[in-house]
C-alpha cells in the first residue's frame, strides 16, 4: 500500500478520534450541566421545605405559648375545672351538714395537734378490708359516720358503718369522736389504738337492746 494512502488512512482515523472525543467532551459537558442543574433544584427545594418546617414549628410554638400563657383558654379551663370541683365539694359539704335526724344517729372524728393522723374503719372487726381510711387533717372531720342508719343522702361525706363498727389509728391519743343523735351529742376518746365494737366500747344508746 503506497505510503501516501497509509497517511490518509491514519489522518481520518485521527480526524474521527478528534470528532468523537469533542462529542464526548460536549455530552460531559451537556450532563455536568444537567447535574449541577439538578443540585441547584434539590438545594433550593430543601431549603424552602426546611424554611416552610421552621415557619411552621414557630407558628406552633407561638400557639402553645398562647394556650399557656396567663390568661389563655388552658389557664381559663383550669380554672374553671378547679371552680367546678371547689363548688361541687362545698354542695357535698352543704348537704352533708344539712343532713340533722335524730333517728340516723352518727359520729365525726375530731384531730388534735398538728400532724395528719390514719384512722382506718371497718363495719366490724371480723372484715378484713377498711370500709373507709385516710389521713385526717387536724382539726374536726367534713365526714359523718353513719353507724345505725344510712344517711337520707348519700355524698361523698356520708360514710355507713353499723354499731359493731370497729376502728383502728395510728395515734389514739389525738383521736376523739363526737357522737350525735337521739337529740344528745357527747365526745369520747379514742381508749387505745383499736376499737373492736364501737356501741359495746362507747357504750352508745341502740334502741331495742
Amino acid at each position: 500500500m503506497p505510503e501516501n494512502s497509509i497517511k490518509n488512512i491514519f489522518g481520518t482515523f485521527l480526524i474521527i478520534a478528534i470528532i468523537i472525543s469533542f462529542v464526548f467532551s460536549v455530552l460531559s459537558l451537556l450532563r455536568l450541566d444537567e447535574v449541577n442543574e439538578r443540585l441547584s433544584a434539590f438545594k433550593t427545594k430543601t431549603i424552602e421545605d426546611i424554611q416552610q418546617l421552621e415557619e411552621r414549628t414557630n407558628s406552633e410554638i407561638t400557639a402553645i405559648k398562647r394556650l399557656i400563657s396567663g390568661g389563655g383558654p388552658i389557664e381559663d379551663y383550669l380554672v374553671a375545672r378547679n371552680f367546678i370541683e371547689n363548688t361541687e365539694n362545698d354542695l357535698r359539704i352543704i348537704l352533708t351538714e344539712l343532713q340533722e335526724n335524730p333517728e340516723r344517729p352518727y359520729f365525726r372524728v375530731f384531730v388534735t395537734g398538728s400532724k395528719e393522723v390514719w384512722i382506718g374503719f371497718k363495719k366490724s372487726a371480723e372484715e378484713s378490708k377498711y370500709s373507709y381510711q385516710k389521713n385526717f387533717k387536724p382539726g374536726l372531720s367534713n365526714e359523718k359516720f353513719f353507724y345505725l342508719k344510712a344517711p337520707l343522702l348519700e355524698t361523698g361525706y356520708t360514710i355507713t358503718l353499723s354499731k359493731d363498727a370497729y376502728i383502728r389509728t395510728a395515734i389514739p391519743d389525738a383521736v376523739y369522736l363526737l357522737f350525735f343523735g337521739f337529740d344528745s351529742a357527747k365526745i369520747a376518746k379514742m381508749p387505745a389504738g383499736e376499737v373492736q365494737n364501737l356501741a359495746e366500747d362507747f357504750n352508745l344508746y341502740i334502741p331495742g337492746e
